[in-house]
């Protein structure tokens, strides 16, 4: 019997403008109203996510972010907290300081973000009072010194440098890291063993849900071990065959209400 449902929001239950549909907000209201526990599964940081929440959905719910390095609860409670060793994100920086790649910074809710070609958006929406510019890798490793959590180190790089970038990734490999794709050519880093994965099963230990109860919506790469490990793991039309090979079953796309499709289904009770 389904219990929980979480859900990602880029590509999943935002469509291409990175809105929530109708249908999808509604579906969701429906399955809270119905005693499911929610979730939104994001790699965003916890200000770009409670948004949705409040100016949108409008229920209670867990805002699992920056990959599962943060939760929060429905009472506004942090339960889970594990930012990166400041000496492991100055070691990654001090590696990377020549490379030109595009690095992000994600603390709690604010994001410092170097780009040598000046596109200065992060891949899930544009510039905000949340967003900073830093004018070199130094300023990043000097904001790294500073009183403020990091909880995620982001790369990206053009297309013709995919593989070059992919080399670099691999040299971090023996650091106490966790590094997942949430994009073509965006890749993410957090602590050690911190996961989507990870922050779901402390939410069922909370909560007395059995991971057996819980229905996941993903379509990439940082998606893939919370969908594969639900009981009910749901990949989008539009998700990487990685996903779709895991997936308990398939919904439509993103931009079809795929999210509200499946949940229809669950409140019809067609899986009990």
């Amino acid at each position: 019997m389904i219990k929980f449902i979480g859900t990602d929001l880029d590509g999943t239950l935002l469509n291409s403008y990175s809105k929530i549909s109708a249908k999808n907000v509604q579906a969701i209201r429906d399955a809270v109203n119905s005693g499911i526990v929610f979730a939104i599964c994001s790699g965003r940081t916890l200000h770009s996510v409670s948004k949705y929440f409040t100016k949108d959905l409008k229920v209670p719910g867990y805002r699992v972010v920056l990959n599962g390095a943060v939760v929060v609860n429905a009472k506004n409670e942090k339960v889970i907290d594990r930012p990166l060793d400041s000496e492991v994100v100055a070691e990654i920086l001090r590696r990377s300081e020549f490379s030109k790649f595009k690095v992000v910074l994600d603390g709690l809710n604010d994001t410092y973000i170097y780009d040598p070609n000046h596109h200065w958006n992060t891949y899930f929406e544009g510039m905000s009072r949340h967003h900073f510019k830093a004018h070199s890798i130094q300023e990043l490793m000097d904001i790294n010194k500073k009183d403020f959590s990091i909880y995620k180190v982001c790369f990206s790089c053009p297309p013709k440098r995919l593989r070059e970038l992919q080399k670099k990734l691999e040299s971090f490999t023996a650091l106490p890291i966790t590094i997942s794709r949430s994009g073509s050519d965006y890749f993410e880093i957090n602590s050690q063993d911190v996961t989507k994965l990870s922050a779901l099963q402390h939410i069922s230990e909370l909560e007395k849900i059995p991971m057996t109860d819980f229905m996941c919506f993903g379509d990439y790469g940082n998606d893939l071990d919370m969908v594969k490990e639900a009981g009910y793991g749901v990949a989008m039309e539009n998700a990487i065959e990685n996903v779709k090979d895991v997936a308990w079953k398939t919904t439509l796309t993103n931009n079809q209400d795929g999210v509200a499709a499946m949940i229809s289904r669950v409140l019809k009770k067609e899986f009990d």
